[in-house]
């Protein structure tokens, strides 16, 4: 192991520094809830004065050419909208074409976005649509199931993958089929999981009954992934189309370390219900070897966020003041924690949207919405230079892919007490030229890949 690539894990320890200080208190809600790729926006709280203030200076400015885009639902709508960063050129990507709209994916290179449809009837219907940016649809997959995103009943929400592989080429999700009669479906699943790959031009591969817990190799070219019996962890090829088994009693967490190693779940216990947290052992796979080495600092009830060479990751470790960060190591399995830095969420399960490293690996960012107000913080990959960069007017919404600009949700009550607004918001990273984008958002994403 000692000769694999040096990578790094941001984790939340929790418990006060040596240091002493006490950490900020989080108050996690009693149930989590699958990832989205998009954020949803948050329950209504009362409003907030919308101006973000910065508290250190940050990170640069936007450069003038980046094609920062939004993509975003609208409330009560059925519609998937884009815009600029800045609020012009609102175009209706979809107009009617995927409506009740579920989730949304953007595309590795954000040329492209998949939209997710799921109807809850007898029997029930999925579709995935994917839409290029002039609004042409460019592949339809229909389904008599119910879509599952890229995780299984009995996994949760644990560390989600994404529906596209990094090349853009395939898609991989699951469904969920031989429902029971029309009742409330919602997860953990009820019916079968299928796992399903499909090329992103000309439709399904192949499906995997049983098949969850899709994870991408970095380069697209495999997906691990968890079949009976036995909770087989087994590898699909894309070019061959091969598949073959990597062991028993295994859950694909990631791949790590140039996709010489996986992260895996041995041991696995599933939770009762959502409001007891899951438990399994984490190991780390080699795969030229087949040698396992436990990772014990990435046990439950921890999550972590790989950085973009799947170098680094962030993890939180709930205690009853918070949760803090350190960086571990996967080649020498050393971590290194971040000085008095606290991250918090309402729920057991931080999204991963929480957290974000610089594109390349130096930086991480993070917010801490156990905090009133809502704060974002950044530290160096070797935990020191800890800074506080911005504190939030609303609720944190996610990091543009370069780091300059911050989304947050403002909620405003409408006149005459009728319900909330639920306002989209953008600022730079350093808390300047704050601007409302939309007055009704269901959910929005970043366009990932900015182009010049």
């Amino acid at each position: 192991m000692r000769g694999l690539v040096c990578v790094a894990i941001v984790l939340l320890a929790f418990a006060c520094n040596g240091d002493g200080e006490t950490p900020r208190t989080a108050t996690p809600a009693p149930s989590p809830s699958a990832t989205p790729a998009a954020t949803a926006t948050p329950a209504p709280s009362p409003s907030a004065t919308p101006q973000a203030t910065a508290t250190a200076t940050a990170t640069p400015s936007v450069s003038p050419g980046a094609a920062l885009e939004i993509a975003y639902v609208g409330s009560g709508e059925e519609d998937v909208w884009l815009m600029a960063a800045d609020g012009s050129g609102k175009r209706n990507l979809t107009e009617g074409r995927c409506a009740h709209a579920s989730r949304l994916y953007w595309s590795p290179r954000g040329d492209r976005i998949a939209c997710i449809r799921t109807v809850y009837a007898d029997p029930p219907e999925a579709q995935v649509l994917l839409f290029d940016l002039e609004g042409q649809v460019l592949l339809e997959i229909e389904h008599q199931a119910l879509f599952a995103g890229y995780w299984g009943g009995s996994m949760g929400s644990l560390y989600p993958s994404s529906l596209w592989s990094p090349s853009g080429r395939t898609l991989a999700y699951v469904v969920e089929e031989n429902l029971p009669a029309r009742q409330e479906r919602e997860p953990p699943l009820h019916g079968t999981p299928v796992l399903v790959i499909a090329d992103a031009r000309q439709g399904i591969l192949t499906s995997i009954a049983g098949g969850q817990q899709p994870h991408w190799s970095a380069d697209g070219e495999r997906l691990a992934y968890n079949r009976p019996p036995g909770q087989t962890l087994s590898v699909y090829e894309v070019t061959s189309g091969e598949e073959y088994a990597l062991g028993e009693g295994l859950l694909p967490l990631a791949w790590v370390l140039g996709d010489k190693a996986l992260l895996v779940a041995a041991h696995f216990q599933p939770p009762e219900d959502f409001q007891i947290p899951m438990g399994f052992e984490a190991n780390l796979l080699d795969l030229a070897s087949g040698q396992m080495t436990r990772v014990p600092d990435l046990d439950p009830p921890r999550d972590f966020w790989l950085s973009p060479a799947a170098g680094a990751a962030a993890v939180f470790n709930p205690a009853a003041r918070g949760y803090r960060l350190a960086i571990l190591n996967l080649s020498d399995l050393q971590s290194t924690p971040i000085a008095r830095s606290v991250i918090g969420y309402p729920s057991d399960f931080i999204p991963q949207n929480q957290v974000a490293f610089s594109p390349d690996g130096s930086e991480v960012y993070w917010a801490d919405r156990g905090s009133a107000p809502e704060t974002i913080y950044k530290a160096n990959r070797d935990g020191s230079g800890l800074t506080k960069v911005l504190e939030l007017p609303g609720w944190f919404g996610g990091f543009s892919p370069d780091l300059t600009r911050v989304l947050y949700w403002i909620h405003r009550r409408l006149e005459a007490g009728n319900g909330w607004a639920n306002e989209l918001w953008v600022a730079n990273i350093d808390g300047s030229d704050a601007r409302l984008l939309a007055e009704e958002v269901s959910w929005a994403a970043w366009r990932p890949a900015p182009t010049p």
